[in-house]
């Protein structure tokens, strides 16, 4: 009975293993680049967190599939305010995920990520401009630039 149940896990896992990379080639076959922008929204640090770490692995994957990508990060609502420079705008016990958020910005720039915040969320949100990451490019109007974006081809992400 073991043997039978390894060797059937066995038989699974080669089976598995074996169906991913079929899947993912016929994902983006033919395709030589990819754009994707992407809404980041997300005002709860862990879930942000999560969102830019999935973000990172999709990039990742498609590019280890030998597709070139181009990728916007389109930040409003909540989401903006871990983008800030020091501590304030968020809660003294987000300020670790807020620095986490930092490196991930650092590391997207690294890899030729447009980031963008949307003036009219961080006037809502009463954030100074002047007080955004150096990273970050600030637009008048998020929903246009989303808008934009699409209609210039880009696959619209949502990350909420």
């Amino acid at each position: 009975m073991k043997k039978t149940m390894f060797l059937f896990l066995c038989v699974l896992h080669a089976a598995t293993v074996q169906a991913a990379p079929a899947a993912k080639a016929k994902a983006l076959e033919g395709l030589k680049h990819m754009k994707i922008v992407c809404d980041m929204n997300v005002g709860e640090p862990k879930l942000l967190l999560k969102r830019m770490e999935l973000l990172d692995r999709t990039y990742r994957q498609i590019a280890e599939a030998g597709v070139k990508t181009s990728v916007v990060v389109a930040f409003r609502g909540k989401a903006s305010l871990f983008i800030t420079k020091g501590d304030g705008y968020v809660a003294a016990e987000e300020r670790d995920a807020k620095g986490d958020v930092h490196s991930w910005i650092e590391r997207f720039k690294k890899q030729g990520f447009v980031l963008e915040q949307c003036s009219i969320a961080a006037e809502m949100l009463d954030v100074d401009l002047k007080d955004f990451l150096p990273e970050i490019e600030i637009v008048k109007n998020g929903y246009v630039s989303l808008v934009g974006y699409q209609q210039q081809g880009y696959a619209f992400l949502p990350m909420d």
